[in-house]
């Protein structure tokens, strides 16, 4: 159930992302991705792994719905996280767009528990929100230092 349930979300997330609206372009949504991607991967394996925060189900199935969770629809959260919020010009919606991104995450974590695909043995969901908030930050200042330093206008007369 728990890989149908991740497979079903990683669909809903891409679909929405491929049909809203977007703030960024391609090359910034690629980057955004890799680089939620490259992070989430490493820092997974050391609480998973190397810490053992956290075990993984040995079921093979279940493992793809883990997979799923942690390498397609966490960073496209944060991909369509980051375009809605360059997107909106007022400060109470960038930052309820943000709660909602974090809770929607968590929310994926406690689905997580409840399909068995991870345990927690020492960690909980306020580790999780710190996590996922500081996920989120990196998503932001890296668009924006990218943006900085990649896009300039060229005057060609």
């Amino acid at each position: 159930m728990g890989f149908a349930f991740f497979f079903f979300l990683s669909y809903l997330i891409v679909s929405m992302f491929i049909v809203m609206r977007k703030k960024l372009n391609i090359v910034e949504n690629t980057f955004v991705f890799l680089l939620i991607l490259f992070v989430n991967i490493n820092v997974s394996w050391i609480i998973f792994e190397e810490l053992d925060l956290l075990t993984v189900t040995e079921d093979a199935m279940k493992y793809v719905g883990f997979l799923l969770n942690r390498s397609m629809i966490l960073p496209m959260i944060i991909v369509v996280y980051l375009n809605l919020v360059n997107r909106s010009l007022k400060m109470f919606k960038k930052v309820l767009i943000t709660i909602i991104s974090i809770s929607t995450v968590i929310i994926f974590s406690g689905i997580s528990i409840l399909f068995d695909l991870i345990t927690y043995v020492n960690w909980n969901f306020i580790y999780d929100a710190i996590y996922f908030g500081a996920l989120h930050l990196l998503a932001f200042y890296a668009q924006k230092l990218f943006r900085k330093f990649t896009f300039h206008e060229v005057n060609y007369s």
